[in-house]
């Protein structure tokens, strides 16, 4: 038996889904990734996954994503240039004015800082809960997760402050619409399958 119950595909010609352009995204959508930098595979250990990122599309080409420099909005590719594993999801209840707020609240969050300890903590399902959401700062799962809930969407009842990139994806998997695969590199072996 696997690890995990809702194993995430990576490679689009293996059978894992489809490759699509940033054309397909819409605003909201949710990206899941993953690179083979030290940061991303401390992360993918830390959490027994094989994704170590989530950004929020924000439409344009544009995306918001919590990284170490704070929270940014930066163009897709710019974004997606070091990674080689993106996989893309939308909220089937998703419409344009909930849309609109999930873009709004995260827009909005720009320059405020990364949150390493929160990261570090987002695993620990019960410390997470006992410490709380760090005030003014956010990890990159924990944005995508607030963002959602404060537009009145949430993806789950688990607090945001206790969300890793593996339980936005296995959520992805459970609840949203696989739109996609932006990126699944031939050479790719995932250290876990979710």
């Amino acid at each position: 038996m696997a690890l995990f119950e809702t194993p995430i595909a990576l490679e689009p010609a293996a059978g894992g889904g489809h490759s699509i352009g940033d054309s397909a995204l819409e605003a909201a959508d949710i990206i899941v990734s993953t690179t083979h930098a030290g940061t991303s595979r401390v992360i993918r250990i830390g959490t027994v996954s094989v994704v170590s990122h989530a950004a929020l599309y924000i439409g344009s080409g544009y995306v918001i994503e919590a990284i170490g420099e704070g929270v940014k909005r930066r163009d897709l590719r710019q974004s997606l240039a070091d990674d080689v594993l993106a996989v893309a999801y939308r909220s089937p209840a998703m419409n344009q004015a909930i849309a609109n707020r999930i873009v709004k609240y995260a827009t909005a969050q720009q320059g405020i800082p990364y949150s390493v300890p929160g990261a570090a903590m987002s695993a620990d399902k019960v410390l997470c809960r006992i410490v709380g959401p760090q005030p003014a700062s956010f990890f990159c799962s924990q944005l995508v997760f607030e963002a959602y809930r404060r537009a009145g969407l949430p993806l789950a009842d688990t607090p945001s402050q206790c969300v890793t990139p593996k339980d936005v994806a296995v959520i992805a998997r459970r609840r949203l619409v696989y739109v996609g695969h932006l990126l699944g590199h031939a050479g790719w072996f995932p250290i876990f399958e979710p």
